[in-house]
Order: structure tokens, then C-alpha cells, then sequence
């Protein structure tokens, strides 16, 4: 089946220039290549900073690649004789692209293509190649790079999905100036054993594998003409799998900071992309507990655990028992929050979360009453809330919707009584992320990476507020972890 080129959804953040027009090539790989293209067009169009088109194989590329600053390569055909290949005009064109000053990014599987293609070996540098095909490098203490000769060194593989660190072996260079010496990057299959030409690279980043005790090179550059190519082994994806390694934010800041130096030769976003954290994993500051809701810090790996106090239904009404339908369902129904003390406006909102079998949690955005009524709060004692409506978050600004479990008529991701997510995206039993843009009038929720909803927005309702994450009811648990935002302007 043929398919044409797919101009994609366009970021609506306001840049000092025009974003950088971006192709992102794909259609096949052993790796899910949708997961792949919709993580790097996200990560891209997040910063504000690109426009993002993306061509699917076996669409032909674009007649003219010149009117792109850089060129993603998210294809893998196979490592073997047999691999898939382009049209020799497709594979001329994007030589010359390079050449003549473009930029080329090769995102993880797309350095196993295109075997026998000499001019890609040349600027890739290194491959999922045999050691015969070429030499290999490794990256000692220190950051000294030993090239392994051809036929030498172990064939290319990897491990099972661990979490390991990535250290940074140039500093200086604009791609990873700003980030950490090393960090802790979590459950990717750590790529060993990359052959090639091996010229011209400068290594930026690597990891040590337990397989070839020795550093093995993640993320590198090389100058070809005059252009400039950056490769990245990070960014695995298998199909039906959870991709956790997706939500590193170093890892999105290599990826979105080497499209910007390959397009350009320098690099302008800063190491954070803009992100902000919100919870600093040690306690609550910045926060405002709303409720009876018990929230625990746990220090050691960052988690925030909300749960309710244990009161029975019998101790919440003194010793009367039994109480009548009505009052138990206004004690069983009754909310608990947690609410940022800052308001925003247009931020994009990332939230990781995992709730236990039947949980019902949620996320609110523009609620300025801080559920004033949801959580019991009497007048008296919070006055400057008084005059608004005697009602629920949901009803006052916008509840994004937490929900473990099937049948609902708004699961996870829903603008609540607004409109209904996409199902099948998340993740029972295990950790999730929640995205949240909020533009103006218009808000855009995803789960782990992928679009579900989007709601144009009640015009009579404020634009602004606080943030709040939700416990449902009485027997609510939930568990947060990675919560952070970038404010944005829109035009």
C-alpha cells in the first residue's frame, strides 16, 4: 500500500525564529516504528522549536529535501543482505542532502539499515554490524576512546531491558552541555558491539554493559560534507511493550538538542527543554493538602502515595449505625486533594502515575475554589473560596480522568464530562504517564505518548488555576511520581 507523506500536528509554542522544518522517515523496523515517530514528534514539537512532517515508507521522500532543516531516521529494513533499501534516487538525494550542509539524525534501530549503502556506513559511523564488516570503539575510564580493530570484538546485541547510567563524555559539546555527568536511564537494552568505518566520531555519551565489559558508545556526531549527522542508540521500542525509557528527560533533551545541532550546527534549548519539576521528591512543598487525604514522600525513589485515612463509615457519623443511604454516600463520595499553590495558564503538564486495581484518581486543571466543596470545606474557614459554585472540581475548571478499570464512560484521559479518551493506551497494574496541554481554550491529553482527547474548552470557564491531583473517594489510592510542566505562550 502506498502512502503519501503526512504533514503532522504543528506546535502552536511561540519561538524568537520560525521553528525548524523537520522530516521524520519510517515505515519499517523491527522496532514499533509508530511508538518511535509519534516519541520523537512529540519530543520536537514540545520544545516549540521544530515542525515536524514525517514520510512513510513507501512513500516517496520529498523532492526536495532542501527545505528541511534536518531529517530523522526512524527505518530499519534489516541489518542483513536482504534488508530493505530505497529507491537508489532516495538514497542519492539525502547523500547530497548531507553533503550540501543538511542535517541527519539516526534514532536507535535506523544505524542497524542499509548494509551495503557505503555513503550511510560512512556517516553513521558505527552499525548493528559484524566485526568483520569494520572496527569498533570502546570507551575506557575517563572517557578514553580505544578503537577495536576489524574482526575483533564481540557481534552486535544487547541485554534485557535493565536501567543503567548514561555518562557524559563530552561536556563542552552543544548537544550535551548543561546535563548531568550521568544519570540513571531507565529499562532500555544496552546496544554492544557496533561496527563500522568508525571515522570522524565524537562520542558525547556512554554506558558500561555487563555483556562487553567495557563502555559502549550511546550517542555520537560526525561532520560529513558539509553537514552534520548525530546517531543515538537510546529510544527503544518493542511493540506491546511499555517503553519507560521514553520518559527520561536527559534522553529527550539529547534527542530534540541533536535535531537543533544537526539542523544548524549549534544548539539553543536549554538542557531542561523548559521543563520545570513540580514535586521535588522529598516533601511537599509548593503543595496544598486539600482533604483528608494522607500523602507519603517516599525519599528514596520519589514516589507520592495518597491514600485516605481509615475512618469507617460508622466513625464518620458518630456511633449511629446504620446510617441512611444518603449520608453514607456523601461520607463515601467525598473528595480529597492535592493542589499546586501556584497557578498556571498554558503549561504542558507530564504526570506518571500508577493506581491499583478499580483505583479512580484524576488530575485537575483551572480550578481556582482548590475543591473548596469536594473535600467538606466549611465557608467559614476558607472564605476567599466562598463564592464558588457549591460543587466539584469537574464542574469549576477540568478534571482529567485516572481510572483503573473498563466500562466507564470516561476512562483515563477523558476531559471529564466533556469528552471521552482513546482507550487501549494504558497500562493495567503498571506505571503510566499522563500529558497535558493546556492552550488557551484548548486541552490535549495523552497516555505514554499518544493522543486519547482534546476539548476545545468552555468559554465560560476560567483559563487559569492551580493544579490538583485527585483521591475519588474514600477508598482511593494512587501513586505519582515525575511530575513536571513547561509554561508555553501561544500566538
Amino acid at each position: 500500500m502506498r502512502l503519501s507523506c503526512l504533514a503532522v500536528f504543528a506546535a502552536v509554542v511561540c519561538t524568537a525564529q520560525a521553528p525548524l522544518p523537520v522530516l521524520i522517515i519510517d515505515g519499517v523496523n523491527n522496532h514499533d516504528w509508530e511508538a518511535g515517530t509519534r516519541y520523537i514528534r512529540n519530543v520536537l514539537e514540545g520544545t516549540g522549536h521544530f515542525r515536524v512532517d514525517v514520510c512513510t515508507y513507501p512513500a516517496p521522500l520529498p523532492p526536495d529535501l532542501s527545505k528541511y532543516a534536518a531529517i530523522v531516521n526512524n527505518f530499519n529494513g534489516g541489518h542483513t543482505v536482504e534488508g530493505t533499501r530505497w529507491p537508489k534516487q532516495a538514497e542519492a538525494a539525502l547523500v547530497q542532502y548531507v553533503r550540501n550542509g543538511g542535517g541527519l539524525v539516526i534514532f536507535h534501530a535506523a544505524n542497524n539499515a542499509f548494509l551495503e549503502w557505503r555513503e550511510y556506513n560512512d556517516m553513521i559511523g558505527l552499525g548493528w554490524r559484524e566485526p568483520s564488516f569494520g572496527a569498533g570503539l570502546a570507551v575506557g575510564s575517563g572517557g578514553a576512546v580505544t578503537k577495536i580493530p576489524k574482526g575483533a570484538g564481540l557481534k552486535p546485541g544487547h541485554g534485557p531491558r535493565q536501567d543503567f547510567r548514561v555518562f557524559v563524555r563530552e561536556p563542552r559539546h552543544p548537544i550535551t552541555n548543561g546535563l548531568p555527568q550521568y544519570w540513571l536511564h531507565p529499562h532500555e537494552q544496552l546496544t554492544h558491539g557496533q561496527h563500522g568505518p568508525a571515522e570522524g566520531l565524537d562520542v558525547l555519551t556512554y554506558a558500561y554493559s555487563e555483556v562487553s565489559r567495557q563502555g559502549e558508545p550511546m550517542d555520537w556526531v560526525r561532520n560529513y560534507g558539509k553537514g552534520r549527522v548525530y546517531t543515538t542508540m537510546l529510544g527503544h521500542t518493542w511493540k506491546n511493550e511499555p517503553n519507560p525509557n521514553l520518559e527520561d528527560l536527559h534522553f529527550q533533551a539529547l534527542l530534540a538538542r541533536g535535531v537543533e545541532w544537526a539542523a544548524t550546527g549549534k544548539v539553543t534549548l536549554p538542557a531542561d527543554l523548559g521543563w520545570k519539576s513540580l514535586y521535588n521528591g522529598k516533601n511537599l512543598d509548593g503543595w496544598e493538602v486539600r482533604g483528608d487525604g494522607i500523602w507519603t514522600v517516599n525519599e528514596e525513589n520519589g514516589v507520592l502515595m495518597g491514600q485516605r485515612r481509615h475512618v469507617s463509615a460508622t466513625g464518620a457519623f458518630g456511633d449511629a449505625w446504620p446510617v441512611d443511604r444518603k449520608a453514607f454516600d456523601k461520607w463515601l463520595y467525598r473528595q480529597a486533594w492535592l493542589y499546586t499553590q501556584k497557578e498556571y495558564g498554558e503549561f504542558d503538564l507530564h504526570v506518571e502515575y500508577l493506581l491499583p486495581i478499580g483505583g479512580n484518581g484524576g488530575v485537575s486543571i483551572r480550578d481556582k475554589s482548590r475543591a473548596h466543596f469536594a473535600v467538606g470545606e466549611s465557608d467559614a474557614d476558607r472564605p476567599d473560596l466562598a463564592s464558588f459554585p457549591k460543587t466539584t472540581p469537574s464542574h469549576i475548571g477540568y478534571e482529567i480522568q485516572l481510572l483503573e478499570g473498563t466500562g466507564d464512560k470516561y476512562p483515563t484521559g477523558s476531559v471529564y464530562l466533556f469528552q471521552a479518551a482513546k482507550t487501549g493506551m494504558q497500562r493495567g497494574g503498571q506505571w503510566n504517564s499522563l500529558e497535558v496541554q493546556s492552550r488557551n481554550g484548548m486541552i490535549r491529553t495523552f497516555v505514554n505518548g499518544v493522543q486519547v482527547a482534546e476539548h476545545p474548552g468552555d468559554p465560560e470557564r476560567s483559563k487559569v488555576g492551580p493544579i490538583g491531583l485527585q483521591l475519588h473517594d474514600q477508598f482511593s489510592s494512587v501513586m505519582f511520581r515525575n511530575i513536571r510542566i513547561r509554561e508555553v505562550k501561544t500566538k
